[in-house]
């Protein structure tokens, strides 16, 4: 009799809450939240939604199981037991659900910068007060509402809400457009290092190179000016947007997004129909675009590009995939004080992708500065015989992690600064130099050395996103200077579509732009925190590019 009625406890409805709480704290975790942060950031992830779902569908499963043989031995032990712990699931899921979807606006974005977690202290106190209040109401609602009641209400809400995210999450895939098969694309290395001896036009961005520091560093590094001898160095350059996302396509079209309409829309029409293809293409250039980032899902762009191929993409391992998913969710919905082991870059996602291309033997293109230093010693630049080359090549610069020593070797975050990442990032721009010089390539190419957007800290203050001051380094053909130029002419990044038309003629660094020194202009500048795309503040540089006091917000503002 007494087995019995143990295993009616085993098998009845009192199992039936543990088993709801697992269900709800499961889906949450596991299914609802990585499908969100999917929907949201759709462009910036590699993988289809099948991809995630696959990955997600095992970690909920996983988790769901756990929960249910945790609820089950707390039954075994002792109702009370078992009460207590359906109090603290309850409580954890709200508490959960709260964190995640109501107190994030104050986090730290991730964008690759280290983080100081001492600025979000806040956060700490807001985790803690939510966690007393809810604990609170749980432990009174337990000891007020009878046994049952408390049972039914547990069931009730973990129930609903259960409900309620399930209904979210079918509309948010739905309309977000996620359920569509992504395009993937391989961008081969293949003919990095080959040039023209007709014409070349190469573009070299290092990716958060601050002209500020450059002007700095000058100081220090006398020789910087022979490296750059042939160069204009254009001082009073105000770039366009805050972060990468939004400055490439910018640099290759010179078309604005201001959050209207789809930013997949424009960025497929950036890589199909920006003029500077058009212009190139006149002209018979062959076009070598090695950006490792580039998110565009029209096919028809490969056409533009001869060294991008079709291919498919598989992870080279699910558990891998599941601990960087769910690192992710937890920054977004873990406690505060768990968050910072929770940090996560878009490059841990990217090295587990396994890419299967349609075409192309040669191995992907990478951003990263060792890849390119390594490459480039290795092959040195080889000049073709005829034709005319035309390449784009983005890499990492002084982009954080700060990893680089001034001869841009790896040295570890401890060591390594920001002052150091922009030495190495020149030490990677004059290696390039040195060996288009050795080609014999370098005086029939035209070369610019730039950033996409500037740099002003660690985000530990709201202007550390005025990024505005880009480096910009120009050479036309068969360029020669005694040492380099500095020009304070009032540049911005609207004014470098007509540059490249100007140097496909063989126009000079100095007649590049219209502006001159003693000019005086307006040049707009958008501003948001990296991971807030979707909010931008308009700004006007009304003075020196480098100046942040000169910089003017208008009071328009671009939401989506």
């Amino acid at each position: 009799m007494s087995k019995n009625t143990v295993r009616k406890k085993i098998t009845g409805r009192q199992l039936m809450p543990g088993i709801f709480i697992s269900l709800a704290i499961s889906f949450l975790l596991f299914l609802y939240a990585p499908i969100d942060l999917y929907c949201a950031n759709t462009a910036e992830f590699w993988f289809d939604f099948s991809t995630l779902l696959i990955t997600a569908l095992g970690m909920f499963a996983a988790c769901f199981a756990v929960l249910a043989v945790l609820y089950l031995i707390a039954m075994l032990i002792h109702p009370y037991v078992y009460r207590i712990t359906l109090a603290g699931g309850i409580a954890l899921f709200i508490c959960t659900y709260i964190q995640g979807n109501f107190m994030i606006d104050r986090l730290p974005p991730l964008d690759g910068t280290s983080i100081w977690w001492g600025k979000y202290d806040i956060l700490r106190k807001d985790t803690l007060l939510l966690w007393v209040v809810v604990l609170i109401v749980v432990i009174a609602a337990m000891i007020v509402l009878r046994k049952q009641k408390f049972v039914h209400v547990v069931m009730f809400i973990s129930g609903c809400m259960t409900l309620m995210l399930l209904v979210t999450a079918c509309s948010t895939v739905i309309t977000s457009g996620a359920l569509h098969s992504k395009l993937h694309l391989h961008v081969s290395v293949e003919e990095e290092f080959e040039m023209s001896a007709d014409n070349n036009f190469v573009i070299l961005v290092l990716d958060t190179a601050d002209s500020r520091e450059f002007t700095s560093l000058l100081e220090e590094h006398p020789e910087y000016r022979e490296i750059f001898g042939d160069f204009t160095y254009f001082e009073n350059t105000t770039g366009a947007y805050t972060s990468t996302l939004n400055a490439i396509p910018f640099i290759l079209s010179g078309e604005w997004y201001e959050n209207e309409g789809s930013f997949q829309d424009y960025l497929d029409r950036v890589y199909r129909e920006a003029p500077l293809w058009k212009e190139l293409k006149s002209r018979n250039y062959q076009i070598d675009l090695y950006e490792d980032d580039i998110r565009a899902q029209d096919a028809s762009i490969v056409d533009n590009f001869d060294n991008v191929y079709f291919t498919k993409v598989t992870p080279v391992s699910y558990l891998e995939l599941a601990k960087q998913e769910l690192k992710l969710v937890g920054f977004r919905y873990a406690p505060y004080d768990l968050k910072r082991y929770c940090v996560i870059k878009e490059v841990y996602f990217n090295e587990l992708r396994e890419s299967h291309p349609e075409g192309s033997d040669s191995k992907a293109f990478t951003a990263d500065n060792t890849a390119f230093k390594e490459g480039l010693a290795a092959q040195g630049v080889v000049m073709d015989e005829t034709g005319n080359r035309f390449k784009f090549i983005h890499l990492n610069g002084a982009h954080a992690p700060f990893i680089y020593d001034k001869d841009a070797n790896v040295i570890g975050v401890e060591q390594g600064s920001y002052r150091q990442s922009m030495e190495a990032s020149i030490t990677l721009a004059a290696n390039y130099i040195q060996a288009l010089k050795d080609s014999g390539a370098y005086d029939n190419t035209a070369l610019i050395v730039m950033a996409d957007h500037g740099y002003n800290g660690m985000g530990e203050k709201e202007e550390d996103f005025l990024r505005q001051a880009a480096l910009l380094l120009i050479k036309g053909r068969n360029e020669q200077h005694d040492t380099m130029q500095i020009s304070e002419a009032p540049i911005s990044y609207e004014d470098l579509q007509e540059a490249y038309v100007r140097l496909l003629d063989g126009a000079q660094s100095d007649a590049v732009f219209d502006w001159k020194e003693g000019d005086t202009r307006e040049r707009r500048f958008l501003e948001y925190a990296p991971g807030n795309e979707k909010h931008m503040v308009e700004y006007l540089q009304k003075g020196h590019a480098q100046d942040l006091t000169t910089m003017v917000p208008t009071g328009r503002v671009f939401d989506r």
